[in-house]
């Protein structure tokens, strides 16, 4: 550090976390990360430059601090290091200045997000105006009638059919996030004559808007940094045109060996069994894919309507069917997702104990290492975690349900966990809270809960902890567990972390870039075609790489370019 800096530097808080000095240190490759693996990190604050999520986790939750010079609260690291309460900041300006290994630092925040570094430690660090806390009053939450604290609105106009309203609610434009009112005249009873109506042209193109209409402000919300391990852009881009490419003729294998409703109301038995973030991913991943090739004038609109109108009627019947009230996505819903029966959430409720101090403590640092486990098993994505609910509860509480899915090597059979041995094929984990903690409450449509205020396993009052294995049988473990369970899941989270470092670059972006492609392996599975349908690469995909496909910039501007950069309202392009 220079001795003529004395300036804050500003950025945003992950979370409240008030303020915290230690050592800065910068970590740039993944030797770095290995190198410190077995020293007490307790007062170092890690520098990193770009994600850090993944490069950082297996000392993660190690740390007293992080700095980073991007991302925002809802990107991957701010979301893990509220997991972690390892205070963080993103978005740091830097300003031209150069941090120091060993300089002590201090960083703070306050309850508007803003969070600053200063050298120095302590009080003395700061200059002009002192961080302060100002309560929140959580006496009464945002409510919505349901007893979750949910909002979800309702229009009573109808035209007499609940199907029509349906198109018209489909065909409407919505706020500034895409949200709208949604059919009070749509019911349960309603989703099987929605799934039984055949797609038309203009259903198709009508379809195909909504979901660009929700799906565009959603990644306006988030990030879009890199990664240090996997080169993100490159990977994502890549990711969804060999959907494009390999959805159709695996769709129509699966379809036809079991209807796509069939297998929506089967996944609907029980916690813990597909992600429903997998099943959103059918239809938006596959059109992200076909936007990114009609940005760069590879595809045509009106091109291949067939395999669209196959893949988006797929995803429409899987996701009416599974979801079972006539809502499409989180957003539809208030952002929510209470797809599971109320059997289901019974038995699950029935599993609960109180929590006091040490089993919140113990709950919370394995919440954390699955979190960072997944992350890493799911190359930088969010995919491996799914939030549910809220579920309604007596007495003004709800409860969320969590799953950790695909911990050891099944599943997906992802070469690089081959080797993996956690003891457990996934966990659920049952979370009750009383609504009033919040004034606000969102899940959305990757299936990550946010709250004001910003600490969400801090509310719980009741959990538990379901462990799931490979054979389809399930167990409950006692608290004493969590630990056990946590310390193994980093034993084999720093197995994860060494293959993927000796990895060369190429072969990261398409090992990351073979984990969202397989999306649909766990629907084959349960159609029992996953062994006669081609899961390799496409040559219309490996045609693009490595150029352009694995350059950061190209890749970057293609996915920014046809997405996002644009005035269209919709993220996805219409058929006409």
């Amino acid at each position: 550090m220079t001795a003529t800096t004395t300036a804050r530097h500003q950025g945003m808080s992950s979370y409240d976390f008030g303020l915290t000095s230690g050592r800065l240190h910068a970590f740039r490759t993944p030797q770095d990360v290995i190198d410190v693996f077995d020293q007490d990190l307790d007062d170092v604050i890690a520098f990193v430059e770009s994600g850090g999520t993944t490069f950082l986790s297996p000392i993660l939750g190690r740390l007293g601090g992080i700095v980073c010079t991007s991302g925002t609260t809802r990107s991957h690291l701010a979301i893990v290091s509220r997991e972690y309460e390892v205070p963080c900041l993103l978005a740091v300006e830097l300003d031209g200045w150069e941090p120091e290994d060993d300089a002590v630092v201090t960083i703070g925040s306050s309850p508007s997000g803003e969070g600053w570094l200063s050298p120095g430690s302590g009080p003395a660090a700061q200059t002009d105006s002192p961080v302060t806390s100002t309560p929140v009053d959580t006496t009464s939450g945002s409510g919505s009638g349901s007893g979750t604290g949910i909002v979800r609105q309702y229009t009573s106009d109808s035209s007499g059919s609940p199907v029509s309203d349906w198109w018209t609610y489909i065909e409407s434009v919505g706020d500034e996030i895409g949200r709208k009112p949604f059919p009070s005249s749509v019911t349960p009873d309603t989703v099987a004559e929605l799934i039984g109506e055949p797609l038309t042209e203009e259903g198709l193109d009508a379809l195909i808007q909504h979901m660009g209409r929700s799906f565009k402000p959603e990644m306006t919300r988030r990030s879009g940094f890199t990664s240090e391990i996997f080169p993100m852009m490159p990977y994502m881009s890549m990711s969804v045109i060999e959907d494009f490419h390999s959805y159709p003729a695996r769709i129509r294998a699966i379809d036809a060996a079991m209807p796509a409703e069939q297998i929506g109301a089967r996944l609907r038995d029980d916690a813990g069994l597909v992600s429903p973030l997998w099943i959103w991913m059918v239809g938006y991943h596959y059109l992200c894919g076909r936007e990114l090739l009609i940005h760069s004038g590879r595809l045509g609109p009106a091109d291949d309507l067939d395999d669209v109108g196959t893949v988006v009627d797929f995803w429409r019947r899987l996701t009416l069917a599974h979801r079972g009230d006539g809502t499409l996505d989180y957003k539809d819903a208030g952002f929510s997702n209470q797809y599971l029966p109320a059997d289901v959430v019974d038995e699950l409720r029935a599993t609960r104990r109180d929590l006091d101090d040490e089993t919140n403590a113990s709950l919370k640092k394995l919440n954390a290492a699955l979190s960072g486990y997944c992350f890493m098993y799911f190359t930088d994505s969010r995919v491996g975690i799914c939030d549910n609910g809220p579920y309604p509860e007596p007495d003004g509480e709800a409860t969320v349900v969590r799953d950790f899915l695909s911990l050891d090597s099944g599943t997906f059979a992802y070469p690089w966990a081959s080797d993996l041995d956690p003891g457990v094929n996934g966990i659920t984990v049952t979370l009750t809270y009383p609504v009033s903690a919040f004034h606000d409450f969102e899940i959305n449509d990757w299936g990550t809960t946010f709250t004001e205020p910003d600490h969400f396993l801090s509310a719980v009052t009741r959990a538990s902890v379901t462990a799931r294995y490979a054979d389809g049988t399930a167990r409950v473990l006692e608290p004493h567990e969590w630990s056990e369970l946590a310390s193994r899941l980093s034993t084999e989270h720093l197995k994860l972390y060494q293959t993927f470092s000796t990895m060369s670059r190429d072969d990261r972006i398409l090992a990351a870039t073979r984990m969202y492609t397989w999306g649909l392996r766990p629907f084959a599975r349960l159609a029992g075609v996953e062994d006669s349908i081609d899961w390799s690469f496409s040559g219309s995909t490996m045609a693009l790489f490595p150029e352009p496909l694995a350059d950061d910039d190209q890749a970057a501007a293609l996915f920014g370019g046809a997405l996002v950069a644009h005035d269209r309202p919709s993220a996805f392009t219409g058929i006409r």
